[in-house]
């Protein structure tokens, strides 16, 4: 019973001071992250670039191509498919605003002449009949905004989104630091790996090959299935004759590596649209049902055939991740969510088998089987 005792208390020891150890290292880490984050937001994204791009370099270096120009080559051929992309697709967006600003009042009048006589006579509220009537109510006081509020609201959204000088020439340099970044890609992980203690080399080697599968397997999937959700919603969308159908599908492949919600934002913006211009018809439950359908090929074809279902980051997991690293750390905390929530699920396992594993676990009668 001594001995048990004994192993108790010195496992309980050893988990505490590698808790402690730890927490200080995640806390220096979080502040020094914190702190300069203005400049590692660059090149955070470079290598977010270079990591994606790194098998597809080497795949081309194991034909005889020197990397150099292999980098080279994707990068050039990266380029014309964004200016092509961009090419056809910003002056449709382009039509699309401009067809919808056009038609927007006409859907805002019909909608108020629908709801307005419901309105006053549930709630005896006096609500606008139209939208013209309701930009002569706010030029005329009826209607009272927070106008200097709503001016400020947008000054500081416009600087935010625009950024400071330094914040363009970050810009400006991610390519070329993801450049040389992919140049030395190998030789960078070599350095790290021989900065850890020999006789832990073998053991931080495989779980960095762990951590590896997760976030590969996970980021590039799931950008591969944003970017094919978006091509159906925008096709689906525009068939259907839903205002803004490519816009839709764009913002929907932008924010599909977020699970859940791409999708959930482009059936919102599709339906409001459509109840704006079909109002409650066919139309709105042929938009439930294409998403329905683009959701059910996510589902059971796209993510397990491409993401994979052994890829192991939760969506719950990864939303909460980038909850807390945008929160903490802005845009550079939503870069580093992911590698951090698989890198945590790693040790938390490895964790939970030594806990499971260890006499506190399994009492006098020895480890489990």
């Amino acid at each position: 019973m001594n001995s048990d005792g004994e192993l108790d208390r010195d496992f309980i020891a050893r988990s505490i001071r590698l808790g402690i150890v730890l927490a200080s290292a995640i806390a220096v880490l979080l502040g020094l992250l914190w702190l300069l984050k203005s400049a590692l937001t660059p090149l955070a994204v470079a290598f977010v670039f270079a990591y994606l791009l790194d098998p597809l370099i080497d795949s081309l270096e194991a034909r005889k191509i020197p990397r150099p120009v292999a980098i080279s080559f994707l990068f050039a051929l990266s380029g014309i498919i964004a200016l092509v992309t961009l090419f056809f697709l910003v002056p449709k967006l382009y039509e699309e605003i401009g067809s919808l600003t056009e038609r927007l009042p006409g859907y805002i009048d019909s909608t108020l002449a629908a709801i307005s006589p419901r309105i006053e006579s549930w709630f005896g509220i006096s609500i606008p009949s139209s939208f013209r009537e309701g930009l002569d109510s706010l030029r005329s006081g009826g209607i009272s905004l927070p106008l200097e509020s709503l001016r400020r609201l947008i000054e500081h959204t416009v600087q935010s989104v625009t950024g400071r000088l330094g914040s363009l020439i970050g810009l400006l340099v991610v390519p070329v630091i993801a450049y040389y970044a992919l140049v030395e890609f190998d030789r960078i992980k070599i350095w790290f790996l021989e900065l850890v203690p020999v006789q832990y080399q073998q053991p931080v080697q495989s779980k960095m090959a762990m951590i590896n599968e997760l976030v590969s397997g996970f980021i590039r999937g799931q950008l591969i299935v944003a970017l094919l959700i978006g091509i159906l919603y925008a096709i689906g969308f525009s068939i259907i004759g839903i205002d803004m159908a490519i816009g839709i599908g764009m913002i929907a492949g932008m924010l599909g590596i977020i699970p859940y919600v791409g999708s959930a934002v482009a059936l919102a913006l599709a339906a409001g649209l459509c109840a704006l211009k079909f109002g409650v018809d066919l139309h709105l439950f042929l938009v439930v049902g294409w998403y329905a359908i683009v959701q059910t090929l996510e589902g059971l074809v796209l993510t397990p055939r491409i993401v994979g279902r052994s890829v192991g980051i939760h969506p719950v997991a990864v939303i909460v991740g980038l909850l807390i690293g945008g929160d903490l750390l802005g845009f550079l905390g939503l870069i580093v969510a992911v590698p951090i929530t698989a890198i945590i699920q790693v040790f938390l396992k490895e964790l939970l088998e030594a806990y499971r594993g260890s006499a506190l676990y399994s009492g006098a009668t020895g480890p489990p089987s």
